[in-house]
């Protein structure tokens, strides 16, 4: 081969031969490569059998006069196993689906802990009840993927979007446009709805999902110049199936299906970086190295404690529902002591009581869920971080759940509360405050379990100090 005639040509080839040689040095070594690819293979179809085991396809829809569900539903379920410094050891997601009615598991990129292998496209309840299978498809979230072998359409996350606009807060204010005790007045529209600092409109808005508290911030965004950002800062960071389009600047409001997008997989690694173990946590296709410095420490720390702060365990978790007859257990989360009455112990919270006696599942909790659950009518949606309580049997993993399974899906065994008659007054969860179908929170239990069980031999060894418990302070409200 003969060398370059241009001396500014050979300086190019050899920063070409450098990059590359660069790019190669920050892959994994080959033997963590293989250790993870085996990890996730395993993981893979241990979360497949949990996901059929869950018998969702048997479900009662009130919209059916309390028949079955007409076709299988759309779950899409992610989990990131964490060694004991929180760094990612294998991964798994598997898709439910009327293409999949008994589950697929998607290839996961042990780099990247993304995948290329699913052509998602936004969601349309439309497109999902109807009868015809090959109803118009909807548009694609990431362009590119027309020949992706999968094909799933990503139901709407309903509050767990709030994750999204939580994150969008903590980069602004780790970017020094805002401060937490900046006060905001927001008005919406004309509707003046007080003036707090902003720790204390986010606050509430991660630990009861409070909807004005999120109006708020999404319209602080919008008159930050903020909100335009968020959708290419979180493609930036490949999690590109993560997106919110079309709020409204003057409410705050319009959270619409089709317009909201979210994944387990790439929400799963959002709350990887937000859990924050040492070193690279995943590559993007670009190469780009992702860390935990994407956010402040004290701004991931802060988020920790709100969402270790979450009132509502009744989704993946279900100890508000401690008790119940009706109720399935799931992960065995503790309810913050914050919301739970001291007298009783039931626990009231985003404006509901649950009036449940929390306390016997609280003193046999053996974890903390740090999470965000998010439901309405048409979509059940739960995600967060397990962490083992001490002198528990040791796990430490993330887990998302997102579905079209909202509160109009409902058990047999509630089916005596509904009164079809007196169509949505009706539903069930108005008369026993219960608002998912409990194949959700089982199969919490059995993805727990299953957790427990992989990492039950693991030595734990020191845990790593930006992995410890949050002890920021908490929020006044």
């Amino acid at each position: 081969m003969q060398p370059p005639s241009h001396p500014w040509l050979l300086v190019a080839m050899l920063l070409l031969l450098c990059a590359e040689a660069g790019a190669a040095s920050t892959r994994l070594p080959r033997a963590e490569r293989t250790r993870r690819a085996k990890a996730s293979a395993t993981l893979e179809q241990s979360l497949l059998a949990a996901v059929r085991d869950a018998g969702f396809d048997q479900v009662l829809d009130f919209k059916r006069d309390g028949a079955r569900i007409a076709h299988a539903p759309y779950v899409d379920v992610a989990v990131i196993e964490l060694d004991a410094r929180s760094r990612p050891t294998a991964a798994a997601n598997v898709l439910l689906s009327r293409d999949y009615p008994t589950g697929a598991i998607v290839p996961i990129d042990v780099e990247t802990l993304g995948t290329t292998a699913v052509r998602y496209t936004a969601w349309n309840l439309d497109h999902r009840d109807s009868g015809a299978h090959d109803a118009t498809p909807t548009e694609p979230l990431v362009p590119g993927r027309d020949k992706a072998p999968l094909h799933f359409m990503a139901p709407y996350p309903a509050s767990l979007f709030k994750l999204l606009i939580a994150f969008r807060v903590l980069r602004w204010v780790d970017q020094g446009h805002l401060t937490w005790d900046q006060p905001w007045r927001f008005l919406r529209d004309t509707e003046d709805k007080g003036t707090r600092p902003i720790r204390d409109w986010l606050e509430p808005m991660v630990t009861e999902s409070d909807n004005t508290a999120t109006e708020a911030l999404v319209k602080l965004l919008h008159e930050q110049g903020a909100m335009a950002g968020l959708n290419a800062e979180l493609a930036a960071l490949g999690l590109d199936t993560l997106q919110v389009h079309g709020t409204s600047p003057v409410t705050g409001r319009s959270w619409n299906p089709g317009q909201i997008h979210m994944t387990a997989l790439d929400t799963a690694r959002l709350l990887l970086l937000i859990e924050g173990g040492p070193g690279v946590l995943w590559r993007t296709a670009s190469g780009r190295e992702v860390t935990a410095k994407e956010l402040s420490g004290a701004s991931r720390s802060h988020l920790q404690s709100l969402l270790a702060d979450q009132a509502l365990h009744e989704a993946l978790s279900s100890t508000l529902l401690c008790g119940d007859a009706r109720a399935e257990p799931g992960i065995p989360a503790a309810v913050p002591t914050r919301w739970v009455n001291s007298e009783d112990g039931t626990v009231t919270a985003a404006e509901t009581a649950f009036g449940r006696d929390t306390r016997p599942c609280n003193a046999t909790a053996e974890v903390t869920f740090l999470h965000k659950t998010g439901l309405t009518e048409n979509y059940g949606s739960d995600g967060g971080i397990v962490r083992s309580l001490p002198g528990k049997p040791w796990r430490r993993y993330i887990v998302v759940f997102l579905s079209n399974l909202g509160y109009r899906y409902y058990d047999a065994k509630v089916a005596d509360a509904a009164d079809f008659a007196k169509g949505e007054d009706g539903f069930p969860y108005v008369s026993t405050s219960i608002s998912y179908t409990q194949r959700i929170p089982a199969l919490g239990r059995r993805i727990d379990a299953m957790m427990r069980e992989r990492q039950r031999a693991r030595p734990q060894g020191p845990p790593a100090k930006d992995s410890a418990p949050p002890q920021a302070p908490r929020p006044a409200r």
